[in-house]
């Protein structure tokens, strides 16, 4: 009987530590990168970002103009570096498309509370958004945060975010436009 229970607290034990959910917490980067015309481009644009501290990998689609970008885990998504980098390269950064991971929270500018999602791991927040793009920025409307707030059982739940980053000046966080979400 000793022996069954060494085993079954043995793989226990093993379940647990190998076989954590992943939670990614900003996972799927992709930016669109205008003006790559050849493979060097490319490799140019990929050694630039893949230099950068918080990119684990980064590889470009040619025809599309795509750069799908790898972060280090737990590490928040600094739109300003990824722009340089891109800059540095030669080429011309476009949207930034995003999955993340977190919880639906409230941040405070100007004095009033607007809706955010701080991300799992990092603790990045981003002010949420329903506008594609950033010239008619809004906050979020009524209506969506009900939805939201209604699915995460009024943020209890982690909630996975798919929309396009806005960037802001220094000490604002960046916005996020809400294309899709799903929560866990």
């Amino acid at each position: 009987m000793l022996k069954n229970l060494i085993c079954i607290v043995a793989l226990t034990f093993t379940l647990l530590v190998f076989f954590q959910p992943a939670f990614a917490q900003i996972d799927g980067v992709e930016m669109q990168v205008d003006g790559m015309t050849c493979p060097f481009c490319v490799y140019g644009v990929e050694k630039k970002l893949e230099a950068l501290g918080e990119v684990k990998d980064a590889s470009s689609n040619l025809k599309t103009g795509i750069v799908d970008i790898n972060l280090k885990k737990n590490g928040p998504v600094n739109i300003g570096r990824l722009n340089e980098a891109i800059h540095k390269s030669g080429f011309t950064p476009g949207k930034i498309k995003i999955n993340a991971t977190g919880k639906l929270t409230t941040y405070k500018l100007e004095g009033k509370e607007n809706p955010a999602l701080k991300v799992t791991g990092s603790g990045q927040i981003f002010l949420l958004t329903d506008a594609p793009d950033h010239e008619k920025e809004e906050f979020l409307s009524e209506k969506k945060l009900n939805e939201i707030e209604k699915a995460t059982e009024s943020g209890k739940k982690a909630i996975i975010i798919t929309g396009y980053i806005h960037p802001h000046p220094e000490g604002i966080p960046s916005a996020l436009s809400i294309e899709g979400f799903e929560v866990r």
